[in-house]
């Protein structure tokens, strides 16, 4: 019996699949454009696709069959999840009866991205992410000629072939928008559209809608692969693109967030970007164009009216003119500038123009005041007679309003200041004087436009001027809150020579609202904006604006400087930082903190909310300790050189570390991080023994350079790790705890497996490496008599012991002053780091005069910045402060209390497995039993202290260790804090 898929019964339906996978369910119906879809319920969910047989049909579900399982077999742990195709009992993944091409392909759990009108930036960018992650699997998907000419076929959602849609748009009812689409296809990209030829194909998705994006509970899932084509990737960007353009009003943002994910995965270039704007427009008039068709032949289908009552509405606040700022928002938001533009106008301006006095006097010689208007000034003076006041008690001849200056003086209609979009950070330099005061023109130029913006707190007479550069380079200036008798200097398309009057400012009836003062602006393309060009810039696009708008200051030149660089929000810094910064330097927790100041133990956020610090060991001596910040500024006002000169600062702070060494430890060299010590630490030990080879714990780290990468098993025994080294041995962490010796003579079995680990070198080691508490393991405590019996074994090799005390020296284990003095041992070299500088770059590696003298070969060791007057005076501060503070003592004191009070809850809740440490150096290490680490629990409890003001980290093999190193000045009252809330989320779990 032949079937139509529009005849077809959902008993019809149970039978196909009984007879061809031999499988039985509950079917129901769901939505479709053009096919029929069934959900199958029975021991799992899976969906059956039907569709009317036809050689091309047959061919195109082949291709896509061949798509969803080329994306299987290179699925990792970050592929999108995509549909499976279940084959039949005769192995066969498409079918062919009665008329009918069938499938049953696998279901993806979720809720569909549409059912939510409250996605977040990161889910937007995961979106970005997943659908590079798809377009960079099918880059290399083999495809034969024939599959090409399939995919590249006559077919109305294939935007490449665009042009097409114009023979039917005569079937869109309202003539207006008839009217923006023909004009679009035809006129506004037609040449984007031709531009996508200069661009590589593959295949795409092509339809990554609302209605195929599956939100998991994991990770995104993408369905429904019968819109594949062979076209460039940047089509199916656009296509996601204007489905987000048509569910949002205010949608610059949305767009940005996941062009920004996808090209963090699978980077644009600015080229394709410059299509992205047309080609999204394109897609939504094809979306409009198409769905006028299909229900012109299928009124009764309601799926394909879904979007329409968005479509319309988005192409239209979509328009042609604003084509170059959305392409500066693409381009800021993989990590260029803005407009690509600015950087030959800002090199114009500062190297090659020779710009005149925009009031009657050079602003540099003349005596300044600056005006805050930020939201943090105490006061603003807001009235004439107010700016009067200032201008004269500080007998200024102008006032200065800066440039990016956060303000809370924007009142008018125009302006929402709850919103995040809200337009507060001023993008002019504002210079206040005298009602009348003469303003000139910088540069020679021509008036673009004019105009009297007569509304409340606008502008009042407002010119611009454009001005161009050597290499032809449009540019302008833009000047209000003139007098309106400015006006009759003014007439669009006249010549400015340089230097000659073009208004006066104007009194606050004129400025509508604003005491008198110039509002000068640098701009470098209008947008299409006219006279409407933003002033101020909306809080959520500062980087772009900044782009748009530089710094005026190019050309007025104020030695002081005019740039506010006022606080952006945490949602735009990190939205900044995606695109600006390595993806490899992660952020903590799951919402990011923004973190704008430090207090002794405490870090505080941009809405001033105090966070305990129980993990910055950096902050030795405290946040923002007065004393250090003092000794190094006075230090910068003094001097900052290198260290070629004599200098008091370097050696007695060399004396002051070398006094809390074992002899004959008495050679210091300073550099600027413990990586850089390490990394010295290695040459040191070649120079010694002539010997490249070296031993390590594993999961030890020793710093992120190349050479102790390769010493630090943590990283190359990693992920993305290269693996060992064949001159690097590797020794098992002496976990007693938990590692691969346990118990009774766990000690002396760890030592056999370091002794084989020399042998396998042939005895010839030529260093050893290890921390006293190995930090990235997990805070490990070595066991009594390891280190000590380790050295003795490496120095019969003839290699040299170095101790790492980049995270635990300097008094943090509080029983010694160094970390190795708790094994009893006298390293050959010590590097230390983190703790010197309390936060500066600061490090130092420290050794014998035996081994400097090796090292003093011929070659000139030189360090720039190392051991600087500076970086001195801040390293004996640091050290001052400990010593005065007694901060030692206090390590010893406060870190019983803290692990005892942890033990005490270890009694009433087994996931607490072990505590242990030295000092305000400890490791909590929670599990379910010996073999099962509590890896989600610590990264639940570490969140949840989060909301009651504690930050936690983690550390170890499995992240279920409680890293607790916190500044030493924390007293017991902050450890009852921790306690208390590690307390809450115990019961709570």
């Amino acid at each position: 019996m032949a079937f139509t898929v529009k005849s077809l019964r959902i008993e019809s339906v149970a039978a196909l699949l009984k007879q061809h996978w031999g499988y039985e369910g509950n079917i129901s119906k769901l939505n479709g454009e053009r096919d029929l879809n069934f959900r199958v319920d029975g021991d799992n969910t899976y969906i059956f696709k039907v569709y009317q047989d036809s050689a091309e049909k047959k061919a195109l579900l082949n291709l896509e069959n061949r798509v969803l399982q080329h994306l299987q077999a290179k699925k990792s742990s970050e592929s999108p999840i995509v549909p499976e195709t279940i084959p039949t009992m005769k192995n066969e993944t498409l079918v062919s009866a009665d008329g009918l091409l069938l499938r049953f392909l696998t279901w993806i759990d979720g809720s569909m991205w549409g059912e939510s009108d409250s996605r977040t930036s990161r889910d937007r960018h995961e979106l970005g992410q997943m659908i590079a992650r798809i377009d960079k699997s099918l880059q290399d998907f083999p495809i034969n000629p024939e599959e090409i000419a399939l995919t590249s076929r006559p077919f109305i959602w294939n935007m490449t072939q665009a042009p097409s849609i114009l023979g039917w748009s005569e079937k869109i009812q309202d003539s207006k928008v008839r009217h923006l689409v023909e004009n679009l296809i035809s006129k506004e990209a037609a040449q984007s559209l031709k531009d996508l030829a200069k661009y590589p194909r593959q295949l795409i998705h092509n339809d990554a809608n609302e209605w195929n994006i599956v939100c998991g509970t994991k990770s995104l899932g993408l369905i429904d692969f019968g819109d594949l084509i062979h076209a460039p990737r940047i089509v199916g960007v656009a296509v996601a693109s204007a489905y987000l353009a048509m569910r949002s009003e205010s949608s610059a943002l949305e767009i940005c967030d996941l062009i920004r994910g996808y090209h963090s995965v699978y980077p644009l270039t600015s080229d394709e970007l410059a299509l992205l704007y047309d080609l999204m427009r394109v897609r939504i008039a094809t979306s409009i164009a198409n769905a006028a068709l299909q229900s012109s032949l299928d009124p009764t289908n309601e799926y394909l009216n879904i979007s329409q009552s968005l479509a319309p509405k988005a192409l239209m606040r979509l328009p042609d003119n604003e084509r170059n700022l959305w392409f500066y928002r693409f381009r800021n938001a993989i990590g260029l500038e803005g407009n690509p533009r600015s950087r030959q106008i800002r090199s114009y301006l500062l190297n090659r123009a020779n710009p005149r006095d925009v009031l009657s006097f050079p602003l540099q010689s003349a005596k300044k005041v600056w005006i805050d208007w930020s939201v943090d000034a105490p006061k603003l003076p807001r009235t004439t007679s107010e700016v009067a006041e200032v201008l004269q008690s500080n007998g200024a001849d102008v006032g200065i309003g800066r440039y990016c200056e956060n303000r809370a003086v924007y009142a008018s209609d125009s302006f929402d200041a709850t919103a995040p979009s809200a337009r507060t950070f001023h993008l002019g330099v504002d210079l206040w004087q005298r009602v009348g005061a003469p303003v000139h023109a910088p540069l020679a130029g021509v008036i673009e436009i004019f105009n009297d913006n007569s509304t409340y707190l606008d502008y009042g007479p407002v010119v611009i001027i454009r001005h161009e550069t050597d290499q032809g380079d449009s540019f302008f200036t833009l000047y209000g809150h003139l007098a309106k008798k400015s006006l009759e200097l003014w007439q669009v398309g006249k010549r400015v020579e340089p230097g000659e009057l073009i208004g006066w400012m104007g009194d606050e009836s004129e400025n509508v609202g604003w005491p008198p003062h110039l509002h000068f602006q640098l701009i470098t393309d209008l947008c299409g904006m006219g006279i409407d060009i933003y002033g101020v810039a909306p809080r959520d696009e500062v980087s772009i604006w900044r782009s748009i708008s530089p710094n005026p200051n190019l050309i007025l030149r104020i030695a002081e400087g005019t740039d506010a660089h006022s606080r952006i929000t945490g949602e735009s810094i990190e939205r900044d930082r995606g695109s600006t910064i390595s993806r490899n330097l992660s952020l903590n927790f799951s919402r990011p903190l923004h973190i704008v100041r430090g207090e002794g133990a405490y870090l505080y956020d941009e809405n001033d909310r105090a966070f305990l610090d129980m993990v910055n060991n950096v902050a030795h001596v405290g946040h923002c300790h007065p004393r250090v910040v003092d000794a190094g500024v006075r230090q910068m006002r003094a001097l900052n050189t290198n260290t070629r000169f004599l200098h008091q600062g370097i050696t007695e702070y060399a004396r002051s570390l070398i006094s809390t060494l074992p002899d004959p430890l008495s050679v210091i060299f300073f550099v600027n991080s413990g990586s850089e010590a390490n990394d010295l630490a290695i040459r040191l030990a070649k120079a010694h023994t002539k010997r490249n080879s070296a031993i390590a714990l594993r999961h030890g780290y020793h710093g992120h350079t190349e050479s102790v990468i390769e010493i630090s098993p943590y990283k190359f025994l990693g992920k993305g790790g290269l693996g060992k080294p064949s001159h690097i041995g590797v020794a098992e962490l002496p976990d007693t705890f938990r590692g691969l010796y346990r118990g009774e003579g766990a000690s002396a079995r760890y030592l056999k497996q370091l002794s084989e680990v020399i042998d396998t070198m042939d005895g010839e080691v030529g260093a050893f490496f290890a921390e006293s508490i190995v930090s990235t393991a997990g805070q490990i405590v070595l066991p009594d008599g390891y280190l000590a019996s380790a050295f003795d074994a490496i120095r019969k090799s003839g290699g040299v012991c170095v101790s790492d005390e980049v995270q635990i020296g300097l008094g943090r284990v509080g029983d010694h002053f160094w970390g190795f003095g708790l094994h009893g041992v006298i390293p050959d070299i010590v590097t230390m780091g983190k703790p010197l500088g309390n936060g500066h770059p600061l490090a130092a590696v420290a050794t014998t005069p035996e081994i400097a003298t090796s090292f003093n070969n011929g070659m000139e060791y030189f360090n720039t910045f190392g051991g600087n007057p500076v970086s001195a005076a801040i390293g004996q501060a640091v050290f001052d402060v400990v010593e005065d503070e007694g901060l030692q003592r206090s390590a010893n004191r406060v870190g019983r209390y803290l692990q005892d009070g942890v033990r005490r809850l270890a009694q009433d809740h087994a996931i607490i497995g072990d505590v242990r440490g030295h000092g305000l150096f400890i490791g909590v290490e929670m599990i379910h039993d010996l073999d099962n680490p509590a890896t989600k629990e610590v990264a639940d409890l570490m969140e949840f202290a989060l909301t009651r003001g504690v930050m936690l980290s983690c550390d170890g093999p499995a992240n279920n260790v409680l890293k607790i190193k916190p500044p030493m000045v924390i007293t017991e009252k902050d450890v009852d804090l921790f306690l208390n809330v590690f307390e809450q989320w115990l019961v709570k779990r």
